[in-house]
């Protein structure tokens, strides 16, 4: 071979071989991503489901003997032995007849043969999660859960309470005093006020008494009486504790109707009992009293009633008659009996011409009047303590007490708002913070570090302000709040509520009112992303791109608005590409006949992107393949197909029923309903069309796979009883670390029993 041929051969070679490596990342787009569905014949019933059929007519017959149920069950177990000899794969039946067989004993029979089978080797999963579930949800075994979470919760709250702040002394011994004596004080108080039947003790009072009412000739259900009664008896003391201590706040906050409804409530439960007997009593009497004087409130005296005519005449008549006839009043009588509804009338006069600051100074005079020597006064008080009709004033005092709480907080920590509520008398719960004190000197300096960025939780200035700008537009103080309210909503994230305040404001800058657009634009636009139906997103996105038109935001929201519209289907049912992976049927021959090669992990002959498949509606389907590119974060490739009636009924049956099984195998995917899935789903079962785009029947439901939802490992709880915590504090910079005894978790249904 000559020198250029070899040259020419060493070029060709290159040459190919960049090709090659130019394309190797190209993944390409499959013609066909869908097999042709394959045709299921009917079967005909094998011996085993003879014998299956035999055992279940002589289960459900109520005419069958115990005899003829061991002799069907028998002949199973022949059959099955049939198979395992000939070396064929066992039927799995055996443990269902067993099953079967089990339900027709009594509560003891079942639970013992659950526990039977779980103790089997060739247990279907399926069985095996339900019966998991059945002892789980046995009222015995749940009850002695519960009884032991009790027991685990008193342990570990006095547990936790003593080691907590011995480990957090570690690196300073110092305070170890400063902190122990707080914990064991507060030990002692949540001791006191415990219930006298705990929340879980209350649950397995529950379970016991579902049991005994579902089987009463039981004889473990005799058994359960005696405590069924105890644990009553412990219940009834608790509710009278509670009505008890609900009644004395009652009486504290001077309520005492409530007082009467809470001791009334006590002695149902023990009748007899002196302090609740002492407490209706005085909350009757505290009532009794409230009554009179609220009666005596009501009368006037004919003098007056026959001299205010007068003045309430002219309070019904046009305007200008108030203040003339007031006027002429306070000029014959200064100091009559009706000088001070006068008075009044003319202050209301005055606010209805204006004149704010005027008109609630006369008010503001005859409300610190005596009620003895002034007949206006409590009304006058009444009005100018109102913030329905002075929201000006309650808007300066809810601003005043926001900034007092933070001074508060500042110098007295957690004491800001007084001692904490233990349910004893004040001035005890005052002793019983004294232990705290030097944690709260202590903290002092790093309060001093986050007092410039603790922001009050209060919504009540905000409130009252609105509530002013609302009954006087035009008011004295409506600029100072109109600017007051624009800088609070936008620093709480309101940024379109701002927006429509400084529009409103004629002395706004143009330079801030622009931004605040801006801001309001985006909050919109982001509401619009996390909304999930349809009819929303797209009013959503149209008020953002018609109102905010100038703005980055109103133009993004444009431009995503033509995409909804021209993307939207009449469902959006996604099943991702993990589900498919860890359940393969569903992609496979019986369900969608996806090629397999679209589930390989090889980009060179197409990949399904980790977005998969989207049923969208009207036997039309939507499949995303991962971009030419090669990676999966870019923008897939998407292919719109329609399939036949025939595929679809098989995909969502297929797809519907995997699910259901999912959610019996693992608890982890539970079965998550969804009306407007699971109609289009019927409707496709039958071969019927979809009616068409419906935005109130449009599903977005996700079928997602568990590596999806958790990640490459789930998370699980640790077989030991306590943590390792590890914690740092910035009042001393000192680090700690201690076990801490793990609480048991609530049962959902735990916040009945409170």
């Amino acid at each position: 071979m000559t020198a250029s041929a070899a040259s020419a051969t060493l070029r060709a070679g290159l040459l190919g071989a960049v090709l090659c490596a130019g394309c190797a990342g190209v993944t390409p787009t499959p013609v066909e991503p869908m097999e042709p569905l394959p045709r299921l014949g009917a079967t005909a019933p094998r011996p085993a489901d003879l014998a299956a059929r035999d055992l279940a007519a002589r289960v459900l017959s109520p005419r069958s003997r115990s005899e003829d149920l061991d002799a069907a069950l028998a002949a199973l177990g022949s059959v099955e032995a049939e198979r395992l000899a000939a070396d064929e794969a066992p039927s799995g039946l055996v443990p269902y007849a067993l099953d079967a067989l089990h339900a027709t004993g009594d509560p003891g029979e079942r639970r013992d043969g659950a526990r039977a089978l779980l103790a089997r080797r060739d247990l279907d999963p399926a069985l095996r999660e339900r019966l998991e579930r059945e002892l789980a949800d046995d009222p015995l075994l749940l009850a002695r859960e519960r009884i032991g979470d009790a027991r685990t919760e008193r342990l570990g709250r006095r547990v936790n309470a003593v080691v907590e702040p011995i480990g957090r002394s570690i690196t300073n011994v110092a305070l170890l005093p400063v902190r122990l004596l707080p914990a064991l004080v507060g030990l002692a108080v949540a001791e006191h006020g415990a219930p006298e039947l705990s929340g879980a003790e209350r649950q397995a009072l529950d379970h016991w008494k579902t049991y005994i009412e579902r089987n009463p000739g039981d004889p473990e259900a005799a058994a359960l009486l005696e405590r069924v009664e105890r644990s009553q008896r412990r219940w009834y003391r608790t509710q009278r504790d509670r009505w008890v201590r609900g009644a004395r706040r009652a009486l504290r906050a001077d309520d005492p109707g409530l007082a009467v409804a809470l001791a009334e409530r006590a002695l149902r439960y023990a009748p007899e009992d002196r302090d609740a007997a002492a407490l209706l009593a005085e909350a009757e009497e505290r009532a009794t009293w409230s009554r009179r004087e609220r009666a005596r409130s009501t009368t006037a005296s004919a003098e007056a009633s026959l001299g205010g005519r007068a003045l309430a005449e002219a309070l019904l008549a046009a305007d200008g008659a108030i203040t003339a006839e007031a006027e002429r009043l306070l000029a014959a009588e200064p100091r009559g009996p009706l000088a001070d509804e006068a008075r009044f009338a003319l202050a209301l006069a005055e606010a209805e011409a204006g004149g704010e600051r005027r008109a609630w100074k006369a008010l503001d005079d005859l409300a610190d009047a005596s009620d003895r020597r002034s007949n206006m006064a409590r009304h006058a008080r009444a009005l100018h303590r109102s913030p329905e009709r002075n929201p000006h004033r309650a808007w300066k005092r809810a601003r005043s007490a926001a900034r007092s709480e933070r001074v508060r907080w500042l110098f007295l920590g957690p004491l800001a708002g007084g001692a904490r509520q233990r349910d004893l008398p004040r001035p005890v719960e005052w002793l019983v913070e004294i232990p705290s004190l030097p944690g709260v000197v202590l903290g002092l300096p790093n309060r001093l570090i986050r007092f410039p960025f603790v922001r009050t939780q209060r919504r009540s200035p905000g409130v009252f302000a609105r509530r002013y700008l609302e009954r006087h537009p035009e008011g004295e103080h409506a600029a100072e709040l109109r600017d007051w309210l624009v800088g609070y909503e936008a620093g709480r994230g309101n940024a379109l509520g701002a927006v429509r305040l400084a529009e409103a404001d004629p002395g706004i800058s143009p330079r801030r009112l622009a931004r605040l657009r801006e801001d309001a634009a985006s909050q919109l636009r982001t509401a619009a992303e996390g909304e999930r139906r349809l009819d929303r997103r797209v009013a959503l996105l149209r008020r953002v791109a018609s109102e905010f038109p100038l703005t980055r935001a109103g133009s993004e929201a444009g431009e995503a608005l033509r995409e909804t519209v021209r993307t939207a289907s009449a469902q959006r049912i996604r099943i991702s590409r993990g589900f498919l992976e860890e359940n393969p049927a569903v992609a496979g021959p019986e369900g969608l006949a996806l090629r397999p090669e679209l589930l390989d992990g090889e980009l060179d002959n197409g990949e399904l992107h980790p977005e998969g498949v989207t049923l969208l509606g009207d036997r039309e389907i939507e499949l995303a393949f991962v971009a030419p590119s090669g990676r999966e974060r870019d923008e897939p490739e998407r292919l719109r197909q329609r399939v036949s009636a025939e595929r679809l009924a098989r995909a969502v049956a297929l797809l519907d029923e995997t699910s259901q099984r999912n959610a019996l195998l693992d608890r982890d995917q539970p079965f998550a309903p969804d009306a407007d899935r699971d109609l289009f789903f019927e409707r496709a079962r039958f071969g019927l069309d979809d009616p068409g785009p419906r935005v109130t029947a449009r599903s977005t439901f996700v079928y997602e796979g568990a590596r999806e939802r958790y990640g490459l490992v789930r998370g699980r709880e640790s077989i030991l009883p306590v943590d390792l915590v590890l914690q740092g504090s910035l009042s001393d910079f000192g680090l700690g670390a201690f076990p801490r005894v793990r609480m048991p978790k609530k049962t959902p249904d735990a916040f009945l029993y409170r």
